[in-house]
């Protein structure tokens, strides 16, 4: 007989803990950079993970330009799950250790990076001026402007890295982009990824001053989905369901680029058409991955220059156990 009821129990769904929530909040920023997200939410895929569970499961969508107010939002509770860039997860993990203890789930990208300049003097950042102006999403809080510190430092030596510091404006991509292309902004650089920079190189004069491999060689993370050891120990289904759907969401951008051009124009507000988006992600198919990367190389970074006091001893003391995967970095 007790073999028979654990026969039975095996073929039945998961119980929901008690705890479980009804609807969970993802906050995220508008790019293509977040494209696995965008396919997520227009496909229904955590939808229909939970439904496989029998979990009934509201899912709601915060999207910020604002990188602060997605941080924000996790540590007053206004938000679950959250995507973001390397440098604020990593300063939050190094500040919320034993209080707010925020760990990562999953990278969502390793797409390549570009430092574009519609300064026809400009070829290498030694050829910046005090008359240049850099937008990136947020000066010493976003990968872009670590990547240009560890560029500065490369350049000009130990103790330089933050050089390039007042240069630095922080704009959100899509309003960098406005700005580029305008020509009347004193924003005359952009470190961005696509699709803003397909749009930024089709300006007369407009040239690649470097790019993110030439800081970094190999992948590297350009943001991750993380969250709190609270949400995660009382939602262990949710979460596990909000792991497969980024799996299922990766694998439709792999295998349908156009469907997954689609469903992030339904949802994005670029100036971009199906064809030339199915294209972008046709040319960065393999990059579109949740396996982390490099993260571990920019926390060290980030504690060597002062930026954080805590630093790691791997990559996966700032993940939770239960998303180790072995080629993680």
């Amino acid at each position: 007989m007790i073999r028979y009821l654990l026969a039975v129990a095996m073929l039945l769904p998961p119980v929901l803990a008690g705890a479980e929530v009804s609807t969970v909040r993802i906050g995220i920023q508008p790019g293509m950079t977040y494209l696995a997200l965008n396919v997520m939410n227009h496909e229904k895929m955590l939808e229909q993970r939970a439904k496989d569970d029998g979990h009934d499961l509201k899912v709601e969508w915060i999207v910020s330009a604002n990188g602060s107010v997605l941080t924000d939002g996790v540590l007053s509770g206004n938000i679950d799950i959250a995507g973001t860039g390397i440098p604020a997860f990593v300063t939050l993990w190094a500040k919320g250790r034993g209080t707010v203890d925020v760990k990562g789930i999953a990278a969502y990208g390793s797409l390549p990076g570009m430092l574009i300049s519609r300064n026809p003097n400009v070829h290498t950042i030694r050829d910046f001026t005090s008359a240049d102006r850099i937008a990136l999403p947020a000066p010493k809080a976003s990968i872009q402007a670590i990547l240009l510190e560890m560029m500065a430092e490369k350049t000009w030596g130990t103790g330089q890295h933050d050089r390039l510091d007042p240069l630095m404006v922080g704009m959100a991509h899509p309003d960098a982009l406005i700005a580029m292309l305008s020509g009347r902004s004193e924003v005359n650089a952009h470190f961005t990824s696509s699709p803003f920079y397909d749009e930024e190189l089709k300006m007369p004069g407009a040239h690649v001053v470097l790019t993110k491999e030439d800081i970094f060689p190999g992948p590297l993370t350009h943001g991750m989905l993380w969250t709190t050891g609270k949400f995660h120990d009382q939602n262990p289904t949710t979460m596990r369901e909000f792991r497969a759907a980024l799996d299922d969401a990766m694998a439709l951008i792999h295998a349908d680029p156009a469907r997954a051009a689609a469903a992030y124009l339904a949802l994005a507000r670029e100036k971009v058409d199906a064809a030339e988006a199915t294209e972008i992600i046709r040319k960065l198919n393999d990059r579109f991955e949740a396996t982390p990367r490099g993260i571990f190389a920019i926390a060290t970074f980030m504690h060597r220059v002062g930026m954080i006091k805590v630093a790691p001893t791997r990559w996966q003391d700032m993940f939770f156990e239960d998303y180790w995967v072995a080629d993680g970095s």
